[in-house]
């Protein structure tokens, strides 16, 4: 019998996938990706939203160049 399951698909680059799915598997009780699907895409539950948000802009503003001058 299929199943369904409320999720977002989620439209990314390969790092950054990479990056989810270290998330993903840190989070090894509670993981939040429901599927793999290619290279660039994942569908996950709907509820991991807000969290991988931020995750992501702690990740890009520790990655940010600034000038120092």
């Amino acid at each position: 019998m299929p199943e369904a399951t409320h999720g977002v698909l989620v439209t990314c680059d390969v790092p950054v996938k990479q990056f989810l799915l270290k998330l993903d598997n840190d989070r090894a009780p509670d993981r939040f990706i429901v599927a793999k699907l290619d290279e660039t895409h994942l569908f996950i539950h709907a509820w991991a939203v807000d969290m991988i948000k931020d995750q992501l802009e702690r990740l890009f503003a520790e990655n940010q160049y600034e000038s120092l001058t």
